[in-house]
């Protein structure tokens, strides 16, 4: 294993981990993935993430690439939620409600960070403590992010936090993967060991309900094309915007699906232990000028983002996002090529 740190200025540092055929970089800036490069069929390294070429680019982002989210990844009815019989309100940033933590955004931070190496394994840990009303939310959080490399190909993110007040938290990376490197996701395969979605209305925050997967759009049951049922998607959404549900009940990581590229011969399995992942086909993504000259247009990336249910601080049926004092959340993602 190697690990190589570089200084960017104004304090950010960016790492990068090498295991001998593939490796990924990180800066502290938002706890951004830069670049995971993979060797393709032809054993030639592919960036497989978008992305910006220069630090102003990655300041200057709003679809949040390849970051940390918190303190609540995805939405929140209303911008608004009650614990312990206090209702708090958070920045309306879409629509009427709040959408990845609102405009004080972690992926805009600079967070605490250390490289490491063990047992066969590197990595980067990131650190930060999130004060009490911070983006509205209550609570002294003290969170850390690591993401580590192993010898199998193996790219682990760990997201663990603490906090003095009963808080809801839910952390997760959207990062978009383009396993081409460039052009369009539609032709990408996936496979998705997901029963049911989250119905949702229409500004996306679920109903409550349920919904099989099973003869609809959203069965990946079977391996198939983004591009072969994505039409069916309501035209207002443009595309995959939902939260499927996997296996998983944070006890354990379990496998939650796969997808890859015929064209590039790269393939990604997906495990978590996490209840949620939003699968997002880049439906909003729009002339964003990205790495090595390339403009990101509607479905050029795809998002796997591992994570609690959406709106689950005010959803009784959901199973609970509450983080109390004396508790520990993890979340653990693993990624494997």
């Amino acid at each position: 294993m190697k690990i190589e740190k570089k200084e960017l200025g104004d304090g950010i540092v960016q790492y990068t981990i090498t295991n001998g055929r593939m490796s990924f970089s990180a800066m502290n800036y938002g706890c951004s993935l830069l670049q995971i490069q993979v060797p393709n069929k032809d054993n030639k390294l592919v960036d497989i993430l978008q992305g910006f070429d220069t630090l102003e680019g990655w300041k200057a982002g709003h679809d949040s690439h390849n970051c940390v989210v918190g303190r609540f990844a995805n939405r929140i009815a209303k911008a608004s939620f009650a614990v312990d019989g206090k209702t708090y309100k958070l920045d309306v940033n879409d629509g009427v409600n709040c959408l990845h933590g609102g405009f004080t955004r972690w992926e805009k931070m600079l967070w605490d960070s250390e490289s490491f190496e063990k047992d066969g394994v590197a990595g980067i840990r990131f650190t930060r403590t999130s004060p009490d009303g911070e983006q509205g939310f209550p609570g002294n959080v003290k969170a850390e992010v690591v993401y580590s490399l192993s010898e199998k190909n193996e790219l682990s993110l760990v997201y663990t936090a603490t906090s003095d007040k009963a808080t809801p938290i839910n952390l997760t990376n959207h990062a978009y993967f383009n396993l081409n490197g460039t052009g369009s996701v539609l032709d990408h395969i996936i496979q998705l060991d997901c029963d049911q979605i989250l119905d949702v209305d229409a500004t996306l925050i679920p109903t409550g309900k349920f919904i099989s997967v099973d003869g609809t759009a959203f069965d990946f049951h079977t391996a198939k094309a983004v591009r072969k049922d994505i039409a069916q998607i309501d035209e207002k959404i443009g595309g995959y915007d939902h939260c499927f549900v996997t296996r998983a009940d944070e006890s354990k990581v379990v496998r939650v699906g796969a997808v890859w590229s015929e064209e590039s011969g790269i393939k990604m399995e997906i495990a978590s232990n996490q209840r949620g992942m939003q699968v997002y086909s880049g439906n909003f993504l729009k002339d964003v000028k990205g790495k090595n000259g390339e403009v990101y247009q509607k479905h050029s990336g795809i998002c796997f983002e591992t994570q609690r249910f959406p709106d689950a601080p005010n959803q009784a049926s959901f199973p609970s996002c509450i983080l109390k004092p004396n508790e520990t959340y993890t979340a653990t993602t693993v990624l494997t090529f």
